[in-house]
């Protein structure tokens, strides 16, 4: 592949990094689910691949104060597979973010489909390697969502800055095909720069099952 070729596909790559970035390198790394492949992740809220990284170096802490409480949806029912269930959640150490009967506030954005499958497009583009660029860091809380189906395997993998998660129809459709019923696994950190410090986490958010039918 020729200069002006790479040149493009860097441009493009700096142009939707803003939206979401892959891993860079193709290491797995353990994760609250196991051993998994972090080039499907999906990143919402300006979380960087760097920092989720650090998160699964660490080893999730028991926190009562950091475990996850369920808002919405209820799953202890089946969740309907013809639209997509918004995830609303809280941690035990923190006030129920709406009170019963307000709205809800917008569920935080990511990537649509067709822009994560142009990152993989790209890589495949230029196979000499195209430099992973990297946003500023992060800053804050982060949660990572890990849905696996009954075989153990990963369908959904996302890192978040919010605590309220929409998947998309496509995704939403992968879920419920998958084997039933469905397991849900979040780990928690506070990052500084993207570094996780001592009394920062991670931390084991807590393990939900449910169905989708």
């Amino acid at each position: 592949m020729n200069s002006r070729w790479r040149g493009f596909a860097y441009i493009l790559v700096l142009l939707l990094s803003a939206c979401s970035s892959e891993p860079s390198d193709s290491t797995d790394h353990h994760s609250p689910g196991g051993e998994q492949d972090l080039a499907n992740v999906i990143y919402v809220g300006g979380v960087t691949d760097e920092a989720l990284v650090r998160l699964l170096d660490g080893t999730p802490k028991q926190d009562a104060r950091q475990a996850v409480i369920i808002d919405s949806p209820d799953l202890s029912a089946p969740l309907p597979k013809d639209s997509p269930a918004t995830l609303e959640f809280h941690l035990a150490g923190q006030q129920t973010l709406r009170a019963p009967g307000l709205p809800r506030a917008p569920a935080a954005s990511s990537c649509p489909m067709w822009q994560r499958s142009f990152h993989q497009f790209l890589r495949l583009l230029a196979p000499e390697g195209v430099a992973h660029a990297h946003g500023a860091a992060y800053n804050g809380p982060a949660y990572y969502l890990v849905i696996t189906g009954a075989d153990s395997k990963p369908i959904l993998q996302v890192f978040t800055a919010g605590t309220s998660f929409t998947p998309e129809a496509v995704d939403w459709q992968h879920l419920a095909e998958a084997p039933q019923p469905l397991t849900l696994e979040i780990t928690s950190a506070f990052f500084e720069e993207n570094t996780i410090h001592a009394d920062g986490g991670p931390f084991e958010g807590g393990t939900f099952s449910f169905r989708i039918e």
